[in-house]
């Protein structure tokens, strides 16, 4: 493995879903291989989060799917470099039975509001109207019932709007257990080709002038997907270490980060649902290819090497 001279970065992470990769990064010792000391934190704002990538205050951050291709549109200087995670999986959680999402029609679903309060966008949202759209209904066949403003909140009031009866149904992501038990009725959905969870997502700039951290993030995030996949105690360990350490991640466990692909590459469809989601908000990105934000050159590289073959062949 290449010698690297050490860097130290500070970045954000858009949800605590993505933690778990992080943590395991770093408690198996893989961000010391690649020569980085990465110090995170939580960001809940695209917006925010934007803003901290151009002025340089944040090397990277691992999240913010939709918004960035209206900034390259704009010639923001942004990039994304991989694409662990490639779908979502929904649950509609409603008071009455439904047998699918085109029995929605005219029915209030509990949800937040389309932007945060420092105007980023609410990925969560997005999916949820691309749900809708998917089962052949326009978005204003159903009345969205905006309940809360942030995602934390949001999750917060489900219940209690469906208790109250201010909703017909709202969508979840994760266990519906505790809403099973409460008596509510769960449809599965067919996953959702969306790019989410731990992108890497950063600046030409920061690429430009932190020494090889392009390569660093995707090898390192390559090396922690393998880590996972070979060593299934330790990542337990590490994961029951993290719940326990910090509650927001909820019950992250194995299945959570097993799920990445070897090679994170983002997918086409997965890729052209993040690229519509942000023609709903700035039409105007229209004139750029959704492409244009994609630098996969360093994933290439290591793959065209056999590097992440060779992994795999060796445990």
């Amino acid at each position: 493995m290449a010698e690297y001279e050490p860097i130290e970065a500070r970045a954000f992470f858009r949800s605590h879903s993505h933690l778990p990769i992080w943590e395991i990064l770093e408690e198996a010792g893989i961000w010391r291989q690649v020569g980085m000391r990465v110090k995170f934190e939580f960001c809940g704002s695209s917006t925010v989060a934007e803003k901290a990538l151009f002025n340089g205050s944040v090397a990277f951050v691992s999240g913010n799917h939709i918004t960035p291709y209206a900034l390259v549109a704009r010639g923001e200087p942004i990039v994304c470099l991989a694409s662990p995670s490639n779908s979502v999986r929904n649950r509609l959680v409603s008071r009455q039975p439904i047998a699918s999402l085109s029995d929605l029609k005219g029915r209030r679903i509990g949800e937040t509001t389309l932007v945060d309060p420092t105007g980023g966008y609410h990925h969560l949202r997005g999916n949820h109207m691309l749900e809708v759209l998917r089962a052949g209904l326009a978005l204003d066949q159903v009345e969205w019932v905006e309940i809360a403003e942030t995602m934390e909140d949001f999750r917060r009031m489900q219940m209690g709007a469906l208790q109250s009866g201010k909703v017909d149904a709202t969508f979840l992501t994760g266990s519906a257990e505790e809403y099973k038990k409460a008596g509510y009725h769960i449809l599965n959905l067919e996953p959702l080709p969306m790019v989410t969870g731990p992108t890497l997502t950063t600046t030409i700039g920061a690429l430009d002038t932190k020494g090889r951290l392009g390569e660093r993030l995707v090898k390192a995030m390559v090396l922690g997907i393998h880590f996972v996949r070979a060593h299934r105690q330790e990542t337990e360990a590490i994961l029951t270490g993290l719940r326990k350490r910090i509650p927001e991640v909820g019950n992250a466990g194995y299945d959570s980060v097993a799920k990445f692909e070897p090679k994170p590459y983002p997918t086409p469809q997965a890729v052209m649902n993040a690229y519509e989601l942000c023609l709903m908000k700035a039409p105007e990105t229209r004139e750029v290819s959704p492409l244009a934000l994609w630098d996969l050159h360093y994933l290439r590289g290591l793959d065209a090497s056999g590097f992440i073959s060779r992994l795999y062949q060796n445990g």
